[in-house]
C-alpha cells in the first residue's frame, strides 16, 4: 500500500490517477468503434485480460489444504507436510477449466466449486468495474467535446471505423486457425461496399 506523507501528496497522487484515466480513456475512444457506447467482444476481451491481469498481481493464489475431504486454509504445518494434499486457488486455477467444467464441479466437488466461485465472482466484479470507470471516463471526454465530437460520426465516418476494426479482428481469427475469418475476401468486401455505397 503506497504511504503518503500529507494529504497535500495525497492530492498530487490523486490528480495524477485522474490524469492518467483520461489519457486512457481517449486511447479506448480512438480504438474502440463506438466506446463508450458500444464496445466490440474482442475488446472487450482484451480489456478484461488486462484488468485479470492487474487483479492478479493483487490477489496471490491461496493455498488450501485438503483433510478428510475439506478444504481449509494451509497452515505452516501443512504447508510443510508433502504427505497432506494441497491446492493453490488463484486466478489461473479458477480459469484453467471451462464453464462446462466449472458447472460440473458443483455437483462432484461442492467445497472446491465454492472457492472456485468466489474467485470468479471477484474477478469478474473487478473486471466489470473497472470497464464502467473507463467508459465513465470516455463519457465525460465525449461531453466535454460536445458538438464538435458528433460532428464527426456521421455514417460513413462509422462505417470506415467498424471497417477498421474488423479488419484487424479477421487477421487476429485468421491467425487462430478460424477458416471463415479471410482477410483478403474481407477486404474485397468492403471494396465492395464502398464502390456500391459511392455510386
Amino acid at each position: 500500500m503506497t504511504t503518503y506523507k500529507s494529504l497535500e501528496d495525497l492530492g498530487y497522487a490523486q490528480a495524477k490517477t485522474s490524469d492518467s484515466l483520461m489519457e486512457q480513456a481517449q486511447f479506448a475512444i480512438e480504438h474502440i468503434v463506438g466506446f463508450p457506447a458500444d464496445i466490440s467482444p474482442e475488446a472487450k476481451i482484451s480489456l478484461y485480460t488486462g484488468y485479470q491481469k492487474r487483479w492478479n498481481e493483487n490477489h496471490p493464489a491461496e493455498v488450501y489444504a485438503v483433510i478428510n475431504g475439506h478444504y481449509v486454509k494451509a497452515t505452516p504445518e501443512h504447508q510443510a507436510n508433502k504427505s497432506v494434499e494441497k491446492i493453490s486457488v488463484g486466478l489461473d486455477f479458477a480459469y484453467s477449466m471451462t464453464s462446462q467444467d466449472f458447472g460440473k464441479l458443483k455437483n462432484v466437488e461442492p467445497e472446491k466449486h465454492a472457492l472456485v466461485a468466489r474467485v470468479r465472482g471477484q474477478v469478474q466484479d473487478y473486471c466489470s468495474n473497472r470497464l464502467g470507470d473507463l467508459k465513465r471516463a470516455a463519457g465525460k471526454l465525449l461531453n466535454a467535446k460536445g458538438s464538435k465530437t458528433r460532428e464527426t460520426l456521421d455514417f460513413t465516418v462509422s462505417m470506415q471505423k467498424v471497417f477498421d476494426a474488423m479488419a484487424k479482428s479477421v487477421k487476429v481469427k485468421n491467425g487462430k486457425g478460424d477458416t471463415t475469418a479471410e482477410p483478403a475476401k474481407f477486404a474485397v468486401a468492403v471494396k465492395a461496399f464502398w464502390t456500391s455505397y459511392n455510386k
